[in-house]
């Protein structure tokens, strides 16, 4: 399987009336975008808008971030499945993309109706929150679109991303005919036989627990998004998007998951330090500890069964989905499967480990810093802005019952959650 990266860099975006990219300036119709939004009888209103980095704008609420990329070559779609588009692998081909943008979600539409559990965080674009993450350095396309109230919760969920997604088509569209000044070929080819065999385990959390639906609105794999066995994906299909859709934190969102550099570091290191074998994706957050432990031993034994010595694994949740996460470490090391854990860390209390179950096969771990704002970046407040785009207004505290300004001064997100180490600094020992 062997697929093309062709990268458009956007440098500046403006406004005008015919929407380009050329030699690194993006320029938008924004009415053109909206309206093809508006095209899908779902969406009563719509809006599009721009947030450039350094500028005094909030960004509320976002539901997820999404790199503009499209498949100009080779079976299938980008972004496959989610909302009903075509399912066809993919992988393969040429995908362009557009880098230094995102197209961006903003909806106050909950992603189901079981109550807490909220997919939205907010972005800014100056500032110590904008700093924390790599949007604020993003040149952000925000798409708000109004649903009709009268739908029902999946049905609303589907359109108001769908309608992110068709803007982020068109957007990459532009591209279509065009040369790409970079081209990076991603391909898992023959490697020394001696090299060690290694996998990637991404845990991703399912919402079918908490919503007592196999077909609520989060992560999808394929558009899949229920609690299901371990799937198995070429790295390439990751590049395609066929994992895409946010979680409920800033680092678990569609654009996330297609730079992933836990991902793109093991592609670039095949060949040379290991021979890289596939990806993994592990659902989490079952409800009965017996499916934690036979979740967790079918992963491992998947690793094992393809010839796997080392595994390297992430997750994109906290709390219950620790327990199946830390079980496919200890899944791996007993099957000889060296595995190192990469994780954020919470804050220990009175001495007690931040884990919820410390097991001795998980001996080989990688913090990728605190999930609280205030211990990783010494964020007490996110202070007030000039712009907002979405809600004038927003809910905060625990019980989400004080509403206050958007613009005004606010307490940073209650997670940080730097999933795949997008903010730290990595060696590699000789």
């Amino acid at each position: 399987m062997k697929l093309q990266l062709g990268t458009f860099p956007v440098r500046d975006v403006a406004i005008g009336r015919r929407s380009e990219w050329h030699d690194g300036r993006l320029t938008l119709n924004l009415q053109e975008l909206a309206d093809i939004v508006l095209t899908d009888r779902r969406i009563v209103r719509a809006t599009v808008e721009i947030a450039r980095p350094g500028e005094s704008v909030r960004i509320w609420p976002v539901r997820d971030a999404v790199e503009p990329r499209i498949k100009v070559e080779g079976p299938g779609t980008v972004y496959p499945g989610i909302c009903d588009r075509p399912t066809s692998t993919v992988g393969q081909g040429m995908t362009h993309r557009m880098s230094g943008v995102c197209v961006v979600e903003v909806s106050e539409v909950k992603w189901h109706d079981a109550g807490h559990d909220h997919l939205m965080v907010y972005t800014d674009m100056a500032g110590p929150w904008a700093d924390a993450t790599p949007y604020g350095k993003l040149f952000n396309i925000c798409v708000l679109a109004e649903p009709d109230p009268g739908l029902e919760i999946d049905v609303k969920n589907r359109a108001v991303h769908l309608a992110t997604l068709v803007v982020s088509d068109h957007i990459a569209s532009l591209t279509r005919h065009l040369k790409p000044p970079q081209v990076e070929t991603f391909e898992l080819g023959p490697v020394d036989p001696a090299l060690p065999k290694v996998v990637y385990i991404p845990c991703i959390h399912s919402s079918e627990a908490t919503s007592g639906r196999p077909t609520t609105f989060c992560t999808s794999i394929y558009g899949s998004t229920q609690l299901t066995p371990p799937w198995a994906v070429h790295p390439n299909e990751m590049l395609d998007g066929a994992v895409s859709g946010p979680y409920r934190t800033a680092f678990a969102t569609s654009w996330t998951l297609v730079n992933n550099p836990v991902l793109l570091d093991m592609y670039r290191r095949h060949g040379k330090d290991f021979n890289f074998l596939s990806c993994i994706f592990m659902r989490t957050e079952w409800t009965t500890q017996r499916e934690k432990d036979l979740i967790s031993q079918e992963t491992a034994k998947l690793a094992w069964l393809m010839g796997a010595r080392g595994a390297i694994v992430t997750w994109d949740a906290g709390g219950n989905e620790f327990m199946e996460v830390v079980r496919v470490v200890r899944a791996c090391e007993r099957l000889g499967i060296k595995t190192v854990f990469l994780t954020s860390e919470d804050a220990s209390a009175e001495g007690v480990s931040t884990m919820l179950e410390p097991v001795p096969e998980a001996d080989a771990m990688v913090s990728s810093g605190f999930i609280s704002p205030s211990l990783a970046l010494g964020l007490d407040v996110a202070p007030a802005v000039s712009r907002v785009i979405g809600s004038p207004t927003k809910l905060i505290g625990r019980l989400r019952d004080q509403e206050v300004s958007t613009a005004g001064t606010l307490p940073p997100p209650s997670r940080y959650d730097d999933h795949y180490g997008f903010n730290s600094l990595t060696c590699v020992d000789d």
